[in-house]
């Protein structure tokens, strides 16, 4: 037998898909990259926002196509989709055989072993049975799951829980396992990473992990995903300043920067604390990265709150950044609250927002001209004409490129999933260009 698997969503998620497959992996069942040769097809689904929600519908969809033409025998839908909605998805789609939420993960060979007629495994999902699917030599390590701050437009706690940090010594357990395969670059990841400890230990110990783990052999490079400005201290900065493996790289979502705003969102970071700590980092690492997110049209957002966010902007100049329309969620706060924007008014703002990214993209990345970095080639383009790299600068999945031209010099020289020295020739408002040095 063999299984595919189609992972959506979030690299937390993705986590989630490669022990999945290590469990089937331990069941001697082969794993294919090709659904259409395989007898048992998962989907596993995001349920955050409704864009996501009608990509995994429509991924399930699709799928079951494959059930009907006779190749597929079993579809199972796991994650995040199918804990919000499992009753809704094996009433209305017939072809699912089986819907297992995240919140029955701890009971999933159980599940499985029924299902497929296996022998049942006593073993659960396991950080250590992974198979990791990002591309060499990266690996995402999730340090803690669900989260507290019940932010009023977001469904993660009702999906995920709690935030729940992992034992500080599995962590570390995982990382010296993966270096030994020859894992070198890790993301640290969680939909709270600066929580991090506080759970289980009484104070925050982002800090300690990354300390720990940037003295495991073989460890390159450590990145940081998804902090909050409240709770990113001056020592966990300090650490990041002087500490060779870790990036420069900041990924600190605020979401708005009206106080008003914020104040609607349960937001815990005020403008004040969040002009506070980018100046802070900015102080103690001038190079230091940048990368947010923010949304347009939340209810009640006035025309001098969406000013004012753009204005703020304008002054921050993140190096990235992301931006959403606000999505309705039902079951969370702000499902309920009056002033509803508009959907037009929404896109509208959206785009202005990333109208005024595009200038402030190209300015920072017009000052990255002429400077060298060491580089991770990630893979070669789909017209091979370019090998696709990244530095410290630039996060997988979310950023730009560092697209070096493919020619009879270096062909020989570039090999995708090791480490090369280049300088930046030029850039767009979202990729680089270089030189192999």
């Amino acid at each position: 037998m063999k299984v595919g698997l189609v992972s959506l969503g979030c690299s937390k998620n993705q986590v989630d898909s490669e022990m999945i497959l290590g469990l089937f992996k331990n069941y001697s069942i082969d794993i294919t990259n090709e659904v259409a040769e395989a007898d048992i097809i998962v989907v596993n689904t995001c349920g955050f926002i409704e864009s996501a929600k009608k990509e995994a519908i429509d991924t399930i969809l699709e799928m079951a196509d494959y059930k009907k033409e006779g190749n597929c025998k079993t579809l199972i839908v796991t994650g995040c989709l199918a804990k919000r909605y499992k009753k809704q998805i094996l009433e209305t789609m017939p072809e699912v055989d089986l819907c297992i939420g995240v919140d029955e993960y701890n009971d999933i060979d159980k599940i499985l072993s029924e299902c497929l007629n296996q022998k049942l495994l006593n073993q659960n999902l396991n950080f250590n049975d992974r198979i990791i699917s990002t591309n060499f030599p990266l690996a995402y390590i999730r340090i803690s799951d669900g989260c507290d701050n019940r932010c009023s437009y977001c469904a993660i706690p009702l999906i995920r829980g709690n935030h729940v940090s992992r034992k500080f010594e599995d962590i570390v357990s995982e990382v010296q396992n993966l270096a030994a395969q020859g894992i070198q670059e890790f993301c640290l990841i969680a939909q709270d990473t600066s929580k991090y400890g506080l759970d289980l230990y009484g104070k925050l110990r982002l800090k300690d992990i990354i300390q720990k783990i940037s003295k495991i052999e073989g460890v390159k490079w450590i990145r940081i995903l998804y902090m909050y400005l409240y709770e990113t201290t001056d020592e966990l900065i300090e650490e990041i300043a002087h500490n060779p493996k870790v990036c420069p790289y900041f990924d600190i979502p605020i979401q708005h920067i009206s106080n008003r705003m914020l104040t609607l969102m349960n937001r815990h970071d005020t403008k004040e604390i969040i002009m506070d700590r980018i100046k802070k980092i900015r102080e103690v690492i001038p190079e230091a990265i940048l990368r947010t997110t923010v949304i347009t049209g939340f209810p009640g957002e006035t025309q001098q709150d969406f000013d004012e966010m753009l204005s703020g902007i304008r002054q921050i100049a993140f190096d990235r950044l992301g931006a959403f329309a606000y999505s309705r969620e039902e079951d969370t706060k702000s499902y309920h609250m009056k002033n509803q924007i508009k959907e037009s008014t929404k896109e509208e703002r959206l785009k202005k927002v990333f109208d005024v990214q595009k200038e402030i993209s190209l300015k920072n990345n017009k000052k990255r001209i002429g400077k060298q970095y060491e580089v991770i080639v990630e893979d070669v383009s789909p017209d091979n004409q370019y090998f696709v790299c990244r530095s410290m600068c630039e996060a997988p999945d979310v950023d730009g490129r560092i697209y070096i031209k493919i020619d009879d010099d270096n062909v020989d020289k570039i090999i995708v999933g090791g480490f090369i020295h280049v300088e930046i020739i030029e850039c767009n408002e979202y990729d680089l260009y270089a030189k192999i040095l």
